[in-house]
């Protein structure tokens, strides 16, 4: 299969999660972390939540559009930002839920879960570069 198709169905896959990851913050940031930590979330932390849910419904929006033309310089610089992002959110996660212990297993979860997705977008972008150079 070729590179291309590979980055489209990922960033296609990030748009969907994302945005309904970023849609549950904005109406439910507490819920959220109730699911993945077992804990409660409480006043400034509600608001980041939600700040954070709104960056994320505007990563799955990106992903989703960017899906369709997924060569174009914008659709990659898209791809290399849900790499840094599934990056960022697997080490956190995976910090998080050991730190956290009893009540962290959703947390591990969701963790190895970004880990795959950002081994598997990194292996597309590698893919792709070593494409466009000809080896």
């Amino acid at each position: 299969m070729n590179k291309p198709v590979w980055i489209a169905r990922l960033l296609g896959i990030g748009g969907v999660l994302e945005t309904v990851a970023g849609l549950g913050l904005l109406v439910d940031p507490a819920g959220g972390a109730s699911a993945l930590f077992g804990s409660s979330m409480e006043g400034p932390g509600v608001a980041i939540g939600r700040i954070g849910g709104g960056g994320l419904l505007a990563l799955g929006i990106a992903c989703w559009l960017a899906r369709k033309t997924p060569t174009a310089p914008a659709s990659v610089g898209v791809a290399w930002a849900y790499l840094a992002y599934n990056v960022v959110t697997c080490v956190t996660l995976a910090w998080a839920g050991v730190a956290l212990g009893g009540g962290s297993l959703p947390a591990l979860g969701a963790s190895v879960l970004h880990g795959v997705l950002g081994a598997a977008v990194l292996g597309a972008l590698l893919a792709r570069g070593r494409a466009s150079l000809g080896t």
